[in-house]
């Protein structure tokens, strides 16, 4: 980021907390029969504004939502600005662009918004608001961020935290570990498959594969497909490498397709080779080439490789057969941009 647009940042944060921006109220009692929403925000109303943001991206009409959002973020409604910097980060409604996003993430944490506080965590801790060779300003200002969410109450901000202390050029995971767990022990199911993987690679604390199951559990049944695809996935290793219990191919697989059809590319991939090896299903190679073909147009970076030495072993007609069962199933389990398995989440192989 240049200095320009980082002084503009900094004196846009110092308005959002020092100015009290105008908006328009509605006298009318939002109670009434007569009360209209739509009517309420053409006139102005930031929270009925807000509210018609909120319908339109419940219907994935995000182009609307983005219009609404923007007015009601105009006139300082924090959770509105919040709205805003999300559509910019992710091109929802709007081109992506993560200077933009920044910036509305600012506005609304200045006003104490921990999902904005949060958001703006992870922002610094990818990178995307200083250049790659500022990594200790940026590690500095995610720590930042995600504390100021942590005291606001924001569950998944431990999590954040543990992300920060693990994946930097010096990893201290009895740090990232002691966040984890304070992420779990808030109930946050993302920190629980963290805890877990960390738990049962010895990293952080000694290998305790019964806590590692118990967290990995947890995580399993959380309350997003996001988090719980990942529990799963974690639930599959442990029963796949026999950590703390006894190997059981079957009962991995089941794990495995419980988080795959959840769009987790991870464990796409591993059920897809145990289609291919025969272990704990029926050999099949049809199916092999499915889930990998799948966890492949999800993004992991390994399907490619296990499709090459997949496919030799297969009749041609199985192979055509393969890509369009899995240009099938893609199709009719598109990918919702909000609700990404992999979002927050570091990929783990």
């Amino acid at each position: 980021m240049s200095i320009q647009k980082l002084l503009s940042l900094v004196f846009l944060l110092f308005l959002a907390g020092t100015c009290q921006l105008a908006v328009g109220q509605s006298d009318q009692d939002k109670d009434s029969p007569n009360y209209n929403i739509e009517q309420e925000a053409e006139k102005g109303d930031p929270e009925a504004q807000n509210e018609m943001g909120l319908a339109a991206n419940d219907d994935h009409r995000y182009e609307e939502a983005f219009k609404w959002f923007q007015l009601a973020a105009n006139q300082g409604l924090a959770k509105a600005q919040l709205s805003v910097g999300y559509a910019y980060h992710n091109g929802l409604g709007v081109k992506k662009d993560q200077v933009q996003a920044v910036h509305w993430y600012a506005l609304a944490a200045a006003q104490g918004d921990s999902t904005a506080e949060f958001n703006l965590g992870m922002c610094y801790h990818h990178g995307e608001v200083l250049q790659s060779d500022d990594t200790e300003k940026n590690r500095a200002a995610a720590i930042k961020w995600f504390s100021l969410a942590l005291s606001h109450g924001h569950e998944s901000a431990a999590n954040g935290l543990g992300l920060v202390y693990e994946h930097s050029a010096s990893p201290d995971y009895e740090e990232a570990f002691r966040w984890y767990s304070k992420g779990a022990e808030l109930g946050d199911a993302e920190a629980a498959y963290n805890a877990c993987r960390l738990t049962a690679q010895g990293l952080g604390a000694p290998s305790d594969y019964a806590q590692a199951l118990e967290l990995c559990s947890q995580a399993a049944n959380g309350d997003s497909r996001q988090t719980s695809s990942w529990g799963q996935y974690g639930l599959g290793r442990i029963y796949e490498d026999g950590l703390g219990v006894p190997q059981d191919y079957s009962k991995a697989a089941v794990w495995y397709r419980k988080s795959a059809e959840q769009m987790n590319p991870a464990s796409q991939l591993r059920l897809g080779d145990l289609y291919a090896d025969g272990k704990g299903v029926k050999r099949d190679l049809i199916e092999a080439y499915i889930w990998i073909a799948i966890a492949g147009s999800l993004g992991n970076p390994d399907a490619m490789d296990h499709l090459n030495i997949l496919a030799p072993t297969m009749k041609e007609v199985d192979v055509l057969k393969g890509q369009s069962l899995a240009r099938q199933w893609t199709q009719q389990h598109p990918s919702d941009p909000e609700d990404d398995p992999t979002k927050n989440v570091n990929y783990h192989r």
